[in-house]
């Protein structure tokens, strides 16, 4: 395999990451999509589905530090095959077994420990397996698996869901997963252009340490949590809120799929940019939670007209920064990027966990204005953090203390 970047090496190295953060995600992304049946077919509502999404990414939260460390020792290709294994397993089940509201979260939540595994390893597999100057892409495309993810739950309702019941999309999904797993392809053992300069790392480090200085990687990580709490909100309950507003439920699904290209081609259009910019990957940041921002004020008015108006801006910028970021942590922190990985992800996670939950709680309590509301106030308060993070990282590298 070659770790140029280019041709089919480049081609193989980011398909599999992008397949691979599909299906660790894919459980999630079908309780939000088929949450109406769920809904109906287990007698809960929207406080319960938000806590079914959150068991995921809470999992997710207490493993992924220590998943970090266990994929820069196990090595990338193996931790993207033990995430898809992990993931496969827990939606075949849970299609299987997650017919009742005490299973449905516990195994959701069990496959937080697919995501956990799988970000960090596509990330430390990035880094040793992509030059520095295409890595933007790289990770812009492999950060589409969340959006793809949701894509194919949004196809799901119509096709699956609609019709042979949503616990078939769990079993399929799972399937697909398994299938994911033997289309793996081993990454190099170092990095090749990690460092700022391009230059290739000799071997890699006996105690992989983060480049950056922790407090300021937890900076970071309180920045993504705020951020995540309104992104994930907004894959968890668009479908719920729209149908709220007078949307028919399969249009709905199609409104997720279109909602899920856009954050897609957002991801790809800021990777491919990121490696031409001269913008830092953390001020790219910033705008993006303050553009999320707005668009969460849109959809907090209830108007169906709103609603599809500001569903491409959401999508485009609360869906499409985790490519942006994880870019960040690769750059900043080129000794040990799973590391790093394992320790800013927990801020995502944590924020996945408390998103949903609180959105859903404030739904039932109010309503979904509100509820889009609150998410407008923790994007903006993202994109405050983040300003004063990026400037106090950037000025610590410059001065070589990073």
């Amino acid at each position: 395999m070659s770790s140029s970047g280019h041709g089919t090496g480049f081609a193989s190295l980011v398909t599999a990451t992008l397949v691979v953060t599909a299906a660790a995600n894919l459980s999630p992304m079908l309780v939000s999509a088929l949450a109406v049946q769920i809904q109906d077919d287990l007698g809960i509502g929207e406080a319960e589905i938000g806590m079914t999404v959150s068991a995921f990414f809470f999992v997710g939260a207490l493993t992924s530090a220590l998943s970090g460390r266990m994929v820069e020792r196990i090595g990338p290709a193996a931790g993207l095959r033990l995430s898809t294994a992990v993931a496969g397993a827990v939606l075949v089940v849970t299609g299987a077994l997650g017919r009742s509201w005490p299973a449905l979260p516990v195994l959701v939540g069990l496959a937080g420990l697919a995501n956990s595994l799988g970000q960090p390893a596509a990330n430390l597999y990035v880094a040793r397996g992509i030059s520095s100057r295409r890595q933007g892409l790289a990770l812009g495309i492999q950060k589409s698996g969340n959006p793809a993810a949701s894509l194919l739950a949004g196809l799901a309702i119509p096709t699956v869901g609609l019709t042979i019941g949503w616990s078939w999309a769990f079993v399929l999904g799972g399937l697909l997963a398994f299938g994911v797993t033997l289309g793996v392809p081993a990454a190099g053992r170092t990095p090749p252009g990690a460092g700022r300069g391009g230059a290739a790392t000799d071997r890699p480090p006996v105690r992989p340490r983060p480049d950056v200085a922790v407090r300021l990687l937890i900076a970071v990580t309180c920045s993504t949590c705020l951020a995540a709490m309104g992104s994930m909100a907004l894959s968890s309950f668009f479908v719920l809120s729209s149908v709220e507003t007078g949307v028919d439920e399969a249009a709905a699904g199609i409104l997720l799929m279109a909602g899920s290209v856009v954050g897609i081609a957002s991801r790809l259009a800021l990777g491919a940019g990121a490696d031409r910019a001269s913008l830092s990957p953390l001020d790219m940041l910033t705008a993006m939670f303050a553009a999320a921002a707005l668009a969460f004020v849109g959809l907090s008015t209830g108007s169906e007209a709103m609603l599809y108006a500001a569903m491409p801006f959401a999508f485009a910028t609360s869906f499409a920064w985790p490519g942006l970021f994880h870019l960040a942590m690769v750059r900043q922190n080129p000794s040990a990027p799973g590391a790093a990985t394992g320790i800013t992800l927990t801020g995502n996670l944590a924020g996945a966990v408390c998103g949903p939950l609180l959105f859903g709680l404030l739904v039932e309590a109010t309503s979904y204005g509100w509820a889009w509301s609150f998410a407008a106030i923790t994007s903006g308060a993202a994109a405050a953090l983040m300003a004063v993070t990026s400037r106090l990282i950037a000025h610590r590298t410059a001065s070589g203390r990073g």
